[in-house]
């Protein structure tokens, strides 16, 4: 862990406009041949800044994401269908995750209904090959108003406590929801003598991570100390967050599809 500091993230934002005639907007970046527009924003837990977060390293990682905002009376139902059944077709195993993880920017117009996180080693390629698929290069699919795929920070977190019975425990946090407060979505892998809690989705401040902690210990009969906190993978690449960037370089509105 590092010496924590507050700070703006960057969030890499894109929406795809292969076949549409919305343009970018002011000081957005040029589209790359594939048609994406490349804009930036602030990734957010706290407002529009970014949490205090001294977790970081192999605990974050960058995630490509697409997020889908429909329009009015949308079919939902054939919308998921649709990505879900291109998502199989690629081989891309997608996954539900917060609307929070994108930045205020795109957040700001409105919250996208349906949003999905690609495989940890999907690029900004395969977010919009996936797009495509689904939905056509002209996103003309029925009850589709626009679509973001963006490249955000996640936090990708294992709590791991001793336990003699981990599977009623997991029941107690479950039921006392101290996880689902906290984090929304967790998933818990119940061992001989151990309890782990699997966390994917928006950066958490040290203040959140460390009632995490408070909160399974007291669920346990431990203290704050017995919750150890590690990354849910030991391989592949990192973020060092005092490297990040302290500003977004374009404060641009996103662009839409169409």
């Amino acid at each position: 862990m590092k010496a924590a500091a507050v700070a703006v993230s960057v969030v890499l934002a894109s929406s795809l406009l292969a076949g549409c005639t919305a343009g970018a907007p002011p000081g957005s970046r040029p589209s790359d041949a594939s048609g994406v527009v490349l804009t930036s924003g602030s990734g957010s837990e706290l407002g529009n800044g970014r949490p205090q977060v001294s977790y970081d390293g192999l605990m974050v990682r960058r995630r490509i994401v697409v997020a889908i905002h429909p329009a009015p009376d949308a079919d939902m139902v054939a919308l998921s269908a649709a990505l879900s059944s291109a998502a199989g077709s690629l081989g891309l195993a997608v996954s539900p995750i917060s609307p929070d993880v994108l930045g205020a920017n795109v957040l700001q117009h409105t919250v996208p209904e349906l949003i999905v996180a690609l495989p940890s080693d999907a690029t900004i390629d395969d977010g919009g090959k996936l797009v495509n698929l689904a939905f056509g290069q002209d996103l003309a699919f029925p009850g589709l108003d626009h679509i973001h795929v963006a490249q955000v920070l996640v936090h990708d977190l294992r709590f791991t406590v001793s336990s003699a019975n981990p599977g009623a425990l997991a029941e107690a946090i479950a039921l006392e929801g101290i996880l689902a407060d906290a984090l929304g979505n967790y998933d818990t892998h119940a061992s001989d003598g151990e309890l782990e809690l699997g966390y994917t989705g928006p950066l958490l401040s040290d203040t959140t991570v460390e009632a995490v902690r408070l909160g399974v210990a007291r669920a346990a009969g431990n203290t704050p100390d017995d919750v150890k906190v590690a990354p849910r993978s030991g391989t592949g690449t990192g973020v060092d967050m005092d490297k990040e960037p302290a500003d977004a370089s374009v404060a641009a509105n996103p662009v839409h599809g169409h």
